[in-house]
């Protein structure tokens, strides 16, 4: 989904108080002591910094108050919750991490290689065993003893994924009222082969609707197109360029660009637009899906989601019947795990405080349900165990406080509430399909992007000019492929390729030899 990031500096207040405690010799790490019961117990305080997709509210200071009251007597750590919404947050954090303000805790948000890259994380492996033990454990019964792997890199473990459904199937998102009115019932649709006949009908019978989409163009967005052709076995190998990629398991990196595989995606697209099922405008618009679909204009979108019940959400969120429909199944690699994980940063004064903090946050109902629900009572009202809902006449919008569309960013899902009306068993099904869907040879591979950073910036570059067009059927593929690929080998891919190969090669023979 193409966003464009805006830089906002809010440095001032963070710069003063970094000038005051300095005037006094001191740091905004530095730890305290409240009394109880005759002996001093030490806290320290760290910056914790969330991506929230609601309404950011003015004053957090009560949530934050909120968090503190659980977090001080259990663990003596001090939170400073921040918060900013998906389009600025990794400007924010990068911002902090550049200038020196403290940022302890951060989200990946799919940039973990760069972050690794840059020396901007704390390595953690020697702090998980005593700090962090709860929250291996959690993992490893939930997912399966191997998911650090994903977030290792020489031997270092730099972060912590969020513990939720990871295997997101390739679903077809539909207004179900409009599909009624053509004809057609969920039953007739079991792969995308069923859907020109069904974009048709919408269209005769809607003229004004958009059959499809818009759809994301993001490089590794470009394997959903492929899903949907049974073509699933393909290995970004942990960077979102496209450029080396492994399809099956042969470890032989090749540019995904060059492959039959792209070209048929791209064709079937540049079908579906000539035939009127996408907007003109598909490679440059800003409006999404659901924002369409909430207009009335949009009857379809393809998205991955774990678990069957993530209709029922996107009802809500756009007022229209929303039902979804499998269509193929998903393919773990390495970066569908680190995409969202935790990372301390590597100018944090306080690393053993953040682990805990980590720790709790996986663990602990009370924190992670007041970190996305607010305070109860005010923001959200219990329904039973593991359902809320907000409070009488109050909706996501009007309520104070509340981060419950970030509940996919944080934390552990199977201690996270749901909104009423969502089928509990949902999460359990999740948490089922992690350990069961199907793992790429290369699962646990990063590459590492510091010998070829230039050509990465070319390449990227190149894609960003070429790839919208294609994906949203605007280029005809048979013309604009091979300018494409002459211009990505111009920038440097073959040099991407190559090191992707080297590292590969020598991570499977670390896998063989037993190290």
């Amino acid at each position: 989904m193409k966003r464009k990031q805006r830089m906002v500096l809010l440095l001032l207040s963070a710069m003063l108080c970094s000038s005051i405690l300095a005037a006094c010799g001191k740091d905004s790490n530095e730890t305290k002591t409240i009394p109880g019961d005759g002996n001093d117990a030490k806290v320290e305080k760290i910056v914790f910094a969330m991506p929230s997709f609601n309404r950011i509210p003015d004053n957090l200071g009560r949530i934050t108050d909120a968090i503190n009251e659980i977090t001080i007597p259990k663990i003596g750590v001090e939170v400073d919750y921040k918060v900013y919404g998906p389009v600025d947050y990794a400007q924010k954090v990068n911002l902090a991490l550049q200038s020196g303000e403290q940022m302890d805790l951060f989200t990946t948000l799919g940039q973990f290689t760069s972050y690794v890259s840059k020396n901007q994380v704390y390595p953690m492996e020697e702090l998980l065993p005593e700090y962090g033990k709860e929250l291996t454990a959690i993992l490893d019964k939930d997912f399966g003893p191997d998911m650090l792997k994903a977030t290792t890199l020489n031997g270092h473990i730099y972060g912590i994924p969020v513990n939720k459904g990871m295997s997101i199937p390739t679903n077809f998102v539909y207004n179900a009222d409009m599909l009624n009115e053509a004809g057609f019932t969920a039953d007739d649709i079991h792969s995308v082969q069923d859907l020109p006949a069904i974009f048709e009908a919408v269209k005769q019978k809607h003229p004004d609707a958009v059959p499809f989409g818009p759809i994301n163009v993001n490089p590794s967005d470009t394997s959903l197109l492929l899903l949907l052709k049974g073509l699933h076995q393909v290995d970004f190998l942990s960077d979102t360029t496209g450029i080396g990629v492994v399809v099956g398991d042969e470890g032989k990196v090749v540019n995904f660009y060059e492959t039959d595989l792209f070209k048929e995606g791209a064709m079937m697209m540049r079908d579906w637009f000539n035939k009127g099922y996408l907007e003109k405008d598909a490679a440059t618009t800003s409006i999404t899906a659901s924002d369409l679909i909430t207009s009335g204009r949009g009857f379809s979108f393809m998205g991955g989601y774990s678990g069957l019940e993530a209709a029922k959400a996107l009802s809500a969120q756009t007022g229209k019947n929303l039902e979804m429909k499998r269509i193929a199944p998903y393919y773990f690699e390495t970066g569908a795990v680190n995409m969202v994980s935790w990372m301390l940063s590597s100018t944090t004064k306080a690393p053993e405080a953040a682990v805990k903090f980590l720790n709790l946050l996986y663990t602990d109902e009370a924190l992670i349900n007041t970190i996305l629900y607010g305070i109860e009572g005010e923001d959200y009202v219990k329904v039973d165990e593991h359902h809320v809902k907000y409070p009488d006449g109050k909706d996501a919008n009007m309520v104070g406080y509340t981060a419950m569309l970030s509940t996919g960013i944080v934390g552990s899902e199977s201690l996270q509430y749901q909104l009423e009306g969502v089928n509990w068993s949902d999460v359990e099904l999740k948490l089922q399909e992690n350990k069961e869907t199907q793992k790429s040879p290369y699962f646990g591979f990063i590459f590492d992007p510091s010998g070829v950073k230039t050509q990465m910036s070319a390449v990227t570059n190149v894609v960003n000019q070429y790839l919208p067009g294609l994906m949203c059927g605007v280029l005809d593929p048979e013309t604009t492929i091979p300018k494409f690929v002459d211009a990505l080998n111009n920038a440097g891919a073959e040099d991407i390729i190559r090191s992707k190969q080297e590292q590969l090669d020598q991570w499977i023979a670390a896998q063989n030899s037993g190290k």
